[in-house]
């Protein structure tokens, strides 16, 4: 069997990551010929059709294809930390990091912080986004981790349990509802709401007060987690959220208040994940270990005791 080089791997992940040979060709400063004459060694040498061509130069993976670009992906990292560094305790080279946008505020600052700290040399690579977005961008070989709420459902996926949590309301302290120690869902009936509109909140959200019964006044919707914080301390509305920061502030330096919900909502469950068929880098492996170490910082405050959920 004909020996199968880096190179061949290299432009093979590069077409599976951007859709299309023309694409691939871009990234890699090559010609479209090069990355095809790459393409066909490897399938000669794998004796597999590892992706099927139309006649625009687009290409979808076939099953052998999803499976050699997982451990072609594999190699690939493994071969970029060998060639990083003489020195094998020393992590170098690139990591992107996708994160919940909810979830990025109170999770990443430490983290990034101790991380970069012991590990100067992994240049690091930020992205915010919905889950599904990010899901996609992990499976294509765009990210490297994803931080997230509740991805240990998706078989796609490997995941590790940083911490649980529970949706709780949000309200301004003049709010009239705010005395309560715990918010009966019914009481909400009316009220105006401001929705994060992000997936899967938003259904996580509506979810619950569609279980109970309730029609939620929704009077905005916004993906920005902080502007929704600043408008309901200043009275514009209330909302509900899964990620509790430490500080009960808003972005302005109002004061907020969390109040636990009746009936209790489900757990929410923060992880970090990674494609489940694909090893992970060992400056993956290192910030994954850096985030469990920090989960009990950044794990929100718990407003419920034990108990049954709705």
């Amino acid at each position: 069997m004909a020996s199968i080089t880096l190179r061949q791997l290299q432009y093979f992940c590069a077409v599976a990551a951007q859709g299309s040979i023309s694409a691939a060709a871009q990234q890699e400063l090559v010609s479209r010929s090069a990355i095809s004459s790459a393409l066909d060694e490897l399938e000669r040498s794998l004796q597999a059709t590892l992706c099927t061509r139309t006649k625009a130069q687009g290409i979808e993976l076939t099953a052998a294809g999803r499976y050699v670009f997982d451990r072609a992906l594999s190699v690939l990292h493994e071969v970029e930390e060998l060639q990083g560094s003489a020195d094998r305790t020393e992590l170098a080279g690139g990591l992107a990091v996708g994160c919940f946008p909810s979830l990025a505020p109170t999770l990443l600052p430490a983290l990034i912080e101790h991380f970069s700290e012991h590990h100067p040399k992994v240049r690091l690579e930020l992205v915010t986004a919905d889950r599904e977005s990010m899901v996609a961008q992990a499976l294509a070989g765009d990210l490297d981790l994803l931080l997230a709420y509740n991805l240990h459902h998706d078989r796609r996926l490997r995941t590790v349990t940083l911490y649980d949590t529970v949706m709780y309301l949000v309200l301004s302290p003049d709010h009239r509802l705010a005395g309560r120690p715990v918010v009966d869902a019914q009481d909400l009936e009316g009220e105006p709401m401001i929705l994060l509109d992000v997936a899967p909140s938003v259904d996580d959200i509506l979810g619950y007060f569609t279980r109970q019964g309730i029609t939620p006044d929704i009077v905005l919707r916004t993906a920005h987690y902080e502007l929704i914080r600043s408008l309901v301390a200043r009275g514009v509305g209330c909302s509900v959220f899964i990620q509790h920061p430490r500080n009960n502030l808003s972005y302005e330096g109002r004061p907020l208040v969390a109040r636990p919900l009746s009936p209790r909502p489900h757990s929410q469950r923060a992880v970090a994940a990674w494609p489940a068929g694909r090893a992970l880098s060992a400056r993956a492996r290192r910030f994954v270990e850096v985030a469990q170490e920090g989960a009990a910082v950044s794990a929100p405050p718990q407003l419920y005791p034990p108990g049954p959920e709705s």
